[in-house]
Parts: C-alpha cells; structure tokens; sequence
C-alpha cells in the first residue's frame, strides 16, 4: 500500500461517514415525513454537499501522484473531511427535533455554507501546492469556482426561501456539469504535464 492509498483510505473513511450523515439525515425527515413536511431546502442542500463531496474525492484521485504524504498533508485532509462531516451534520434537523427541514436549512444554512467554503479553500490551496504553487495558478483556481462560491453564499445569505431553493437548484445543475467537466480538464493537465 502506498502512502497515498493509506491516505486515501483515511481520508475516504471520514468523507464516507459524512455522505452516511446525510443519508441517515433524510431517511430521519423521511420517517417523520406525514407529520412533518420535509420540503426541497434539505434535499437539495444536501444533495449540493454530497455532489461537492464526490467531487472532492474524485479529484483528490486525479492528483494522487503530486501528492507527498506527510503530517501536514494527512492534518489538512483531516481538517477538510472534518468541515465536510460538521456540515453535514447541520443538514437535517436531529433526532426528536420538531422543526421542519426547511425551517432547520433556514437557520443552519449558513454554517454549512461556511463549512463548505472553508473546505474548498483549503483544497484549492493544497491543489495549487501539489501541481507547483504561483499565484497565477491559485487566482485562476479561485477565479474557475467563482461561480460555485457565488452560489454558495447566495444559499447562506440570501434572505428568503425562494431564493434560496433558486441557488439550491443552479448550484446543484452547475455541479452536475461543472464538476465533471473540471476533473476530466485536470485530468488533461496531468496528462501533458
């Protein structure tokens, strides 16, 4: 096993226990659901996380072989699969809660936005660290997932349902094509560099 695998399967460990959280999350607000309306806020939320969790993933893969593992590499992986599990966690409302889903997403929306954005930052700089820092790499990284991080403070900010279900609903299309699209191009990039 390399040091990598040994990595990734760490790492691939606490990114699995935050897809079970949102799994058991929604089958929590399913049960409830003739009592309790689960809505499209936290569906769609977490479906947006769990889609930023694959690509996550995916994309850790794709540059296994520019990675040195050492402490400092499996501390930031642990820190980034750690955002993704406390937002995770903020998804649905908890055991014996009596808020709706929607109105938990309203009020805890932000802290997983945070969460989120904080993991992506730190992947981004640990993507520009493993393919040779420059600031030109890191502004034009920043500048391709501009339009995410838009999205994603549109879903924390935005001050009614409506609106937030809108951002829900682009962020989780422009995932579904985004996404793919970035890792097939950075596959691109280790192939001719």
């Amino acid at each position: 096993m390399s040091a990598f695998e040994f990595l990734f399967s760490f790492y691939g460990l606490l990114l699995g226990l935050s897809i079970a959280e949102l799994a058991t999350g929604f089958s929590r607000a399913w049960d409830r659901r003739k009592t309790v309306p689960i809505g499209w806020a936290a569906p769609l939320l977490a479906i947006v996380l769990m889609l930023d969790l694959v690509s996550f993933w995916t994309n850790s893969w794709g540059i296994r072989e520019r990675i040195e593992v050492d402490y400092y590499v499996t501390l930031a992986a642990a820190t980034v699969a750690l955002f993704y599990y406390f937002a995770a966690t903020q998804v649905f409302p908890r055991e014996g809660s009596t808020v709706t889903p929607t109105d938990h997403v309203m009020a805890h929306r932000r802290s997983v936005v945070i969460a989120v954005i904080l993991s992506n930052l730190l992947v981004t700089v640990g993507f520009c660290i493993a393919m040779g820092f420059s600031w030109r790499l890191l502004g034009s990284n920043l500048l391709l997932n501009a339009p995410y991080f838009l999205l994603l403070v549109a879903i924390g900010w935005l001050p009614g349902q409506r609106g937030v279900l809108i951002a829900l609903g682009v962020s989780t299309l422009l995932s579904l094509v985004y996404q793919p699209l970035m890792f097939g191009l950075a596959g691109l990039t280790n192939l001719f560099s």
